[in-house]
């Protein structure tokens, strides 16, 4: 562990604590987020929050609490139109049922306690508990939630996840990179061990509470082992995890690029000429040279082992119960294929771009395309590849060419089946 000395500076929260996506989030099915801390003590040399696009000096060693956060978080959904689950005065006589969910005027499928720029279960929260008081009005309005840790503390809030989960809807996902927790320590050096991160997991996973384990981001060379991933994988699967979902390493130019070629100039000196010569495009977003002799694919290399223990490596998604459901299936079996498609089958992105844009045109259409004539399908779907997925997906409750990728059963929470959804 690196020891530095850490600020904690309480703030109010200036704008609104809910960030709200434009569209559906493909990766992790997510629709809004909350970050109740800004800066991370874990100090991960890879870590995308500290670049300069953040605006956040001092990542690892001034962090800012947002000590209003849950307070904001509930006036905010008030005015979203969620409504508590115990509303005082006479309001609760006239509830339908204690279960009846009345559909707020801005649906969110699944909200993320946590973003970009912290690690909700930090050493802050130990003193300042942000993440459980938003976990605790999240039950009180029966909000899905997601979280992202590499910090065991979450079995602290083991019992308040437990009952959102039972109520509504809750997963509980590690980042983890490395196997090995002696190359861990050199990138995440104030985390939790992987072996507690493995630990942690069963834990959630024996109280029935849905998570699984986020390989990313997987570092060129170190991390890409068939060995490293392998391990994972099949470790995953022995605790009962939910999926494992890969991704890949962004670095941006400036401080996120620099801090990380300078971990790797000291420790992995054999690798520097690698990650030089793969950022030196220095592409604003991160994304490395594609195809250069020294990138592997490490989703196609994890799909395969995924198959081979039978864990999926997308994550299995929630159901909103006001979503569309047809909708919903359709546009998720899109998403996913497009994933497959771009990552696992390296198509070019031109050839599928259609894909995941007729995947949001449809998950945010307020009419379910059943409804719709085959000549208004026709009209909405111009691709007629994506099209004949689509028509097999309705007509035939299924996907042929999505099972080539993934067992059906895996591509919604719960095991059900595309024809369970559309019947």
């Amino acid at each position: 562990m690196i020891h530095i000395p850490i600020q904690y500076q309480e703030v109010k929260t200036s704008g609104k604590v809910i960030n709200i996506y434009e569209n559906p989030d493909s990766w992790f099915w997510l629709s809004a987020s909350i970050n109740p801390y800004r800066g991370c003590e874990h100090n991960c040399s890879y870590c995308d929050g500290k670049a300069e696009w953040y605006r956040i000096d001092r990542f690892s060693s001034h962090i800012r609490v947002k000590t209003d956060s849950h307070r904001k978080f509930e006036k905010e959904l008030l005015t979203l139109g969620y409504i508590p689950k115990e509303r005082p005065s006479l309001d609760k006589f006239f509830q339908q049922s204690s279960s009846h969910i009345v559909a707020p005027k801005k649906q969110l499928s699944l909200f993320a306690i946590g973003g970009g720029v912290c690690d909700v279960y930090q050493q802050a929260e130990e003193k300042y508990k942000i993440t459980r008081k938003l976990l605790q009005v999240a039950h009180k309005f029966m909000i899905p939630i997601s979280i992202l840790t590499k910090s065991e503390m979450v079995a602290r809030d083991l019992k308040l996840i437990q009952k959102i989960s039972t109520q509504s809807y809750a997963n509980v996902s590690f980042s983890i990179t490395q196997f090995d927790d002696e190359v861990r320590k050199v990138f995440e050096p104030n985390s939790s061990s992987t072996e507690n991160r493995f630990d942690t997991l069963e834990l959630i996973r024996k109280n029935d509470i849905p998570g699984g384990i986020m390989l990313m981001p997987i570092l060129p060379g170190i991390g890409d082992t068939e060995e490293n991933l392998r391990n994972i994988i099949k470790k995953g699967k022995d605790i009962g995890a939910n999926f494992v979902l890969p991704a890949g390493l962004t670095l941006k130019p400036g401080r996120n690029k620099d801090e990380l070629l300078t971990t790797i100039r000291k420790n992995y000196p054999e690798f520097s000429p690698h990650y030089e010569h793969l950022y030196s495009n220095n592409n604003k977003y991160g994304i490395p040279i594609r195809n250069s002799k020294f990138s592997r694919n490490g989703a196609k290399i994890v799909h395969e082992f995924c198959r081979r223990y039978d864990i999926p490596d997308r994550i299995p998604r929630y159901l909103s119960p006001w979503a569309i459901k047809v909708n919903y299936v359709i546009s998720t079996i899109l998403f996913n294929l497009a994933y497959y498609f771009q990552y696992v089958s390296e198509q070019k992105w031109r050839k599928i771009a259609n894909f995941s844009k007729t995947a949001r045109v449809i998950e945010q259409s307020s009419q379910s395309v059943a409804s719709l004539s085959k000549k208004e399908l026709r009209n909405l779907i111009s691709d007629e590849t994506v099209l004949e997925v689509v028509e097999e997906i309705l007509y035939k409750g299924k996907s042929t060419v999505l099972s080539q990728y993934q067992n059906p059963g895996d591509v919604f929470e719960g095991n059900q089946s595309i024809e369970d959804f559309l019947s």
